[in-house]
């Protein structure tokens, strides 16, 4: 194998393994499916008019919208290792960390912090 070929296969690798990463595989719309705190579903309170969403763009911005608590703005990044999703939000003591996963075509969220948020999981899928 001549040593340019193995500079594209390395390079091609690299870019197969990238894509599974957090911070590539996270951009896009994704509609709120359901929302527990300690295992109870409470979806109803969270997202009643089941029409919340976020976007997260390529830029490092995101925007979500539903009720019952409007519009949001702000940016995000990722930890890649540690799947950990950083949402820095334009609302004021809004800000969150996420360890995310993967299940198809739906993201699991599991709060960060204190007890309450540790024990806080958001459902999400990709909107087609």
């Amino acid at each position: 194998m001549t040593k340019h070929l193995k500079i594209l296969l390395l390079l091609f690798l690299s870019s197969c393994g990238q894509s599974d990463q957090l911070d590539r595989k996270i951009i896009g719309t994704w509609t709120m499916e359901k929302v527990y705190e300690y295992e109870n579903d409470v979806t109803e309170k969270h997202n009643p008019a089941q029409d919340r969403w976020i976007e997260f763009k390529s830029d490092g911005s995101f925007v979500s919208e539903g009720k019952p608590f409007g519009r949001n703005t702000g940016y995000w990044t990722a930890d890649n290792e540690a799947s950990i999703l950083y949402i820095d939000s334009d609302v004021d003591d809004d800000d969150s960390e996420w360890s995310v996963a993967f299940d198809k075509n739906q993201t699991i969220w599991t709060g960060i912090g204190h007890p309450r948020k540790e024990n806080t999981k958001l459902i999400h899928k990709r909107k087609e």
